[in-house]
């Protein structure tokens, strides 16, 4: 009896592509022989959940597939009136004459859903797989290697040196299996950056920020400076510097890919919470003076 495509995806006749595609990936997925090592059930089970969406998805060969079922007869369709011209008018001339040649009705059948002639199977590559991979700080500037699992595989990845968040990585080889002889898919790694608490990075560039009281702000003053990897550094604040302002520190950036970045750093001036009948009246002093009005 010839294989019911439709009841091994479980599907029905009107389904649309979509349906066939998402049925597929569900079936492939629970019966993949990876899963299902030995399991001689799984794997030709596997094996017809493949055969049966390389004929359903492929809209030419789901033509040929439904007429077959019409003229074969308990599907609707009736075969009393049936003749070896009307399926060479189906398929072509490649299965005229193969009744005088000694083949039977049932030597069609097999041939057609055997694949060796209507059903050519051709390789097609398997399905890619998307991943996510977060990796330090540190990581993503120095570069490395990170462990990861991916339905059950250790993957060593290669991070690349200067990574940035959201940067994707291909695997060659690592996605589903292929059909038919067809190359595996790909794994498309997305990587994502842990925040450093101190740091930011754009490229090359660090970026921080530097805490100054309203005086060091209003006078002018030299401030330490942690760096990323070459310690403390001073900068220069000048007199009348606003809040928000950006220095920058040449050369104190990271080095990557032949380029050495710079450090810049933003000035957060801070305003105190609480000022005592001194220092109050010292401000009032000052406005006045400089003609500012409160």
């Amino acid at each position: 009896m010839a294989k019911n495509y439709y009841d091994i995806l479980g599907v029905s006749e009107d389904a649309s592509e979509g349906d066939i595609k998402k049925a597929y990936r569900d079936l492939a997925k629970k019966y993949h022989p990876d899963k299902h090592k030995g399991d001689k059930a799984a794997e030709t089970r596997f094996k017809e959940i493949s055969e049966a969406y390389a004929t359903l998805n492929d809209p030419k060969k789901r033509a040929q597939y439904d007429q077959m079922r019409r003229f074969g007869g308990g599907y609707g369709g009736t075969h009393q009136n049936f003749s070896f011209e009307d399926l060479g008018n189906i398929f072509g001339g490649s299965f005229r004459g193969r009744r005088s040649a000694g083949g039977g009705f049932g030597d069609l059948f097999s041939e057609f859903f055997g694949g060796s002639s209507g059903f050519t199977s051709h390789p097609r590559k398997g399905q890619d797989i998307s991943a996510e991979l977060t990796i330090p700080f540190d990581m993503a500037i120095s570069g490395g290697k990170q462990v990861m699992v991916v339905n059950g595989h250790k993957l060593n990845v290669n991070i690349p040196v200067g990574a940035e968040d959201g940067k994707k990585i291909r695997l060659r080889g690592q996605g589903h299996h292929g059909m038919d002889g067809g190359a595996s898919g790909d794994l498309i790694i997305t990587i994502h950056v842990t925040p450093h608490p101190y740091f930011k990075r754009k490229g090359a560039d660090i970026y921080s920020t530097a805490a100054v009281n309203i005086v060091q702000a209003s006078l002018g003053a030299r401030i330490a400076v942690q760096t990323y990897d070459k310690g403390l550094v001073s900068l220069k604040i000048p007199a009348g510097t606003q809040n928000g302002k950006l220095f920058k520190l040449k050369g104190m950036g990271v080095y990557i890919n032949g380029h050495q970045g710079d450090h810049f750093v933003e000035i957060q001036v801070n305003v105190p919470d609480h000022l005592d009948a001194k220092s109050r009246k010292a401000l009032e002093q000052f406005a006045k003076t400089a003609g500012i009005d409160y």
